[in-house]
C-alpha cells in the first residue's frame, strides 16, 4: 500500500503525541522513528534533535534500506497551525458549540439530542445512565453503546464523550460491567499500581462502549469536608498524588482523557456544590500547602483536563465561585500553577451554582445558568458542562451566543478554548488534521 506523505505525517504525529504521554522524551521517539526506518524527513509538530551529519545523496538507500525523501520547498505547517485552520473552518454555532458540553440521560437517540448535535452544533457530551438517582437509561450496555454510537453518528464534529467514572458511590459503568473499588479502597491496598490496574481496565471498558473522557480522578485532599471520603485517594497531598497519579496514568496511557477535580479543592469545603454553595476558609498559606498541593505535583502527569467547581475561597476571591473566577483559573490555575490543558466546568445546574445566581438577582434558573456560564467562560473555562433540562440549554446556547456576537466573549478567549480543545481531540485520534 502506497502512504502520501500527509497521510505518513498524520500516522506519526499521532504516534509521537502517545510515545510522549507515555514518558518518552522527543528526541528518544524521533530516533525510534529513524531506526525503525518511518522518519526519513522532517514531520509536522515533530521536532527534528541534532544528530551527526551523513552524506546520503537524495534518493539513495539508507541504512534501513529505504531511499531518502527529497527535500520540499515549503515544509507542512505545524500542528499548531493546522488547528487554526481547522478552528476557522468551523461556522460560528459550530465554535461556540465546541465550547459546550451536552448532557444526556435518555433510554436512546431522541429529537432533543437531535436538537442540540445537529442544531446548536454541541461538541462535546457527558453521559449519566441514572442522573440524579433516577431509572436506568439505557438499560443495557448494548442499549449504552447504541446511544453513543448515535450520539457520534449525529455530531457535526468528532465528539469528546465524557462519563464519570471514579469507582465507589460514582460508578456509572457498575450497571453494565458491575461494581468497581473506591478510591479510598484503592489507597487502601497500599499498591499503586492497583489504582493504575483499575483505571487501566476502566478505560478499556469505556473505549468498549464509545467513551473517550473520564471525569476522574478526585484530585481533592479530604480534610472532613463536604466531599465524601470514599471518593478521595488520602487525606494528605503526597498519599493523594501518589495513587491519584497512578489512576490518571492508566486512564491516559491507555486512551482516555483523564480530569483533575474538583479544582480548587473540596476537601475542606463546608457542604457539596451539588446541593449547596460551599465555602474554604483556608488561609493562602494553607491552600497552597494542602488543597492546591495535589493539583501542583499532578501537573507532570499532564492531566488532559482539570475540572473547576463552584466553591468559595475567600482568602483568593470572596465574591465569585471558583468555577466563575478569573482569579483562580486563570492567575491561580493557569498562572502560578502553569496548567495549560483543557479547563472544564462542574454541571452547571449543579444547585449551589443556581443559590449563588438567585443571590445575583436571577430569580429564573434557565437565565441565571445561562448567564452563568456566559461568566464561566469569561473567567477562563475552556468547556462548559451544560444543563440537561432543554429549556436551560437553550438558555445557555442563546447566551452564549449573543456573547460572542457582541464582543462580551472575545474572539481571542474563543480561540484559545477552541484551540485547546481541538488539540485534545486531535491528541485522542478523533481528529486527523491534514
Amino acid at each position: 500500500m502506497i502512504v502520501s506523505r500527509k497521510s505518513r505525517g498524520s500516522m506519526l504525529n499521532h504516534l509521537y503525541a502517545r510515545l510522549r504521554r507515555l514518558g518518552i522524551t522527543s528526541s528518544l521517539c524521533v530516533a525510534l522513528f529513524v531506526i525503525a526506518g518511518c522518519s526519513s524527513g522532517p514531520v509536522a509538530g515533530i521536532p527534528t534533535p541534532t544528530l551527526l551529519a551523513t552524506a546520503t545523496p537524495t534518493g539513495m538507500a539508507t541504512a534501513t534500506g529505504l531511499p531518502t525523501a527529497a527535500p520540499t520547498d515549503t515544509p507542512p505547517p505545524g500542528l499548531d497551525q493546522r488547528i487554526d485552520a481547522y478552528i476557522a473552518s468551523l461556522t460560528p454555532a459550530q465554535q461556540i458549540g465546541q465550547t459546550l458540553m451536552l448532557a444526556v440521560y435518555a433510554n436512546g437517540y431522541n429529537a432533543n439530542l437531535n436538537q442540540a448535535l445537529t442544531q446548536w452544533d454541541l461538541g462535546s457530551a457527558i453521559v449519566f445512565p441514572n442522573y440524579n438517582g433516577g431509572a436506568l437509561q439505557p438499560t443495557t450496555l448494548a442499549g449504552m453503546q447504541q446511544l453513543v454510537h448515535d450520539l457520534n453518528a449525529h455530531a457535526t464534529t468528532p465528539l469528546l464523550l465524557a462519563i464519570d467514572e471514579e469507582g465507589g458511590l460514582v460508578d456509572r459503568l457498575s450497571f453494565y460491567y458491575g461494581s468497581t473499588p473506591s478510591p479510598q479502597q484503592l489507597a487502601a491496598t497500599g499498591d499503586p499500581q492497583q489504582a493504575y490496574n483499575q483505571a487501566q481496565t476502566d478505560a478499556q471498558r469505556m473505549k468498549q462502549v464509545g467513551f473517550n473522557v473520564d471525569f476522574a480522578p478526585l484530585a481533592d485532599v479530604y480534610q472532613g469536608g463536604g466531599i465524601d471520603k470514599s471518593r478521595t485517594f488520602g487525606t494528605t497531598p503526597d498519599q493523594v498524588t501518589i495513587y491519584a497519579g497512578a489512576f490518571l496514568d492508566g486512564l491516559q496511557q491507555n486512551g482516555v482523557a483523564g480530569t483533575l477535580k474538583h479544582w480548587p479543592g473540596l476537601g475542606a469545603s463546608s457542604g457539596n456544590p451539588d446541593f449547596t454553595l460551599p465555602t474554604v476558609t483556608h488561609t493562602k498559606a494553607q491552600l497552597n500547602a494542602i488543597d492546591f498541593a495535589s493539583f501542583r505535583a499532578l501537573l507532570p502527569h499532564q492531566p488532559d483536563l482539570i475540572m473547576v467547581t463552584h466553591v468559595i475561597v475567600p482568602a483568593y476571591d470572596p465574591n465569585e465561585p471558583a468555577s466563575l473566577s478569573s482569579i483562580l483559573v486563570q492567575q491561580v490555575l493557569r498562572g502560578q500553577l502553569g496548567y495549560q490543558g483543557v479547563v472544564v466546568t462542574d454541571a452547571m445546574d449543579a444547585q449551589g451554582l443556581i443559590q449563588y445566581m438567585r443571590q445575583q438577582g436571577y430569580s429564573d434558573p434557565a437565565q441565571g445558568i445561562a448567564e452563568a456560564c456566559v461568566r464561566a467562560f469569561v473567567a477562563g473555562d475552556d468547556l462548559i458542562e451544560a444543563p440537561i433540562e432543554q429549556d436551560r440549554l437553550a438558555a445557555v446556547v442563546a447566551a452564549m451566543t449573543q456573547a460572542v456576537q457582541s464582543g462580551r466573549i472575545s474572539q481571542t478567549r474563543l480561540h484559545e478554548a477552541l484551540h485547546r480543545i481541538i488539540r485534545l481531540k486531535v491528541q485522542l485520534g478523533l481528529l486527523t488534521l491534514s
